[in-house]
């Protein structure tokens, strides 16, 4: 049976998917974004790029997006109703903040927040479970640490290999690696890239380096498994000599294995929240957290107050080695 598994975390809604027994697609929303994608509001238009179909637009709150397209005879300083289809987005490596896209929308559009996490699974029509942290880990036995560890590596093991994803400004970019021979290594990799992207969430140009194939029929098999398996909508290029191919998807938001590269003590410090929470001993609960998690926390002092609510325990915090 088909059906979500979803648990309010301390500063994160997380969910999964579950499909005969496994996570196949697994999602994290952040309770402090801002500007999430679904959200309609109105926004200022500043300046209209060269060839007038893109413009920079100003949100609600100071910060800037990205509006495309531009509705004809919109003059620079009009205020148009748009919805966002892509949240700000963290470029791994550079630390720049990608902003917002927008398009536009009617102007009798309602204003609308952008959906919680819980709001998006419910649209999928399928049954959803929560998850209380005072029952039992229904995530965890469903296979949510391996996703995590996954997440966190960027690398997904198959039978025969390895596929290690790397986020790049520009791309994700995906590596196969094994010990069989390249044909069957391709053809097991393309099914375990096809569920890996959309476990992961991930989204946008992916370029992927199939072990190289010489017969133009075997790279036609490798690409055809991959399309079998994938489940999302997208475009591919074929496979070429080089054992390239590029495939692209919409993106709305950072996969999993982004959001962890874009910030990884705050995604360390909700693990840490999250099994703390779990500890369902007595008495004084202690978080051992690096500097930079400490530093993080203490912004944050809602989480802390949110543990000590859930646990019925006071909470100690300790340092401990970065």
């Amino acid at each position: 049976m088909t059906h979500w598994l979803y648990e309010q975390g301390i500063g994160e809604e997380r969910a999964a998917l579950i499909d005969r027994g496994r996570i196949v697609e697994a999602r994290i929303q952040r309770n402090d974004a801002v500007w999430l994608a679904g959200a309609v509001l109105d926004v200022k238009l500043l300046a209209k790029s060269a060839g007038g179909h893109r413009a920079r637009a100003l949100l609600p709150d100071g910060a800037e997006a990205m509006l495309q397209p531009v509705p004809a005879r919109t003059s620079e300083g009009a205020t148009i109703r748009a919805e966002i289809v892509r949240e700000a987005m963290i470029e791994p490596g550079t630390g720049r903040t990608k902003p917002p896209r927008l398009r536009p929308v009617g102007a009798d559009t309602p204003l609308r927040p952008a959906p919680r996490l819980i709001d998006i699974c419910s649209a999928d029509d399928v049954e959803i479970i929560r998850c209380p942290p005072a029952g039992p880990d229904l995530l965890a036995d469903a296979g949510w640490h391996e996703v995590i560890e996954e997440a966190e590596t960027g690398q997904v093991a198959f039978p025969g290999g390895l596929l290690t994803f790397s986020p790049t400004p520009a791309m994700m970019v995906a590596d196969i690696d094994g010990d069989i021979p390249p044909r069957l290594l391709a053809l097991a990799a393309a099914a375990a890239l096809a569920q890996a992207i959309r476990r992961h969430g991930v989204g946008g140009g992916i370029v992927v380096d199939f072990p190289a194939v010489s017969e133009k029929a075997d790279r036609n098999d490798v690409a055809s498994a991959f399309d079998s398996a994938m489940a999302l909508p997208c475009e591919r290029t074929a496979i070429n000599g080089f054992g390239l191919m590029q495939v692209i998807l919409r993106r709305t938001r950072a996969s999993l294995i982004e959001l962890c590269a874009a910030d990884r003590v705050r995604w360390n410090l909700l693990a840490r929240l999250r099994s703390a929470e779990r500890d369902h001993g007595t008495g004084l609960l202690t978080l051992a957290l690096s500097p930079a998690e400490s530093t993080l926390l203490a912004g944050q002092p809602q989480w802390l107050d949110e543990l000590q609510r859930r646990t019925g325990r006071p909470v100690a915090v300790e340092s401990r080695a970065a």
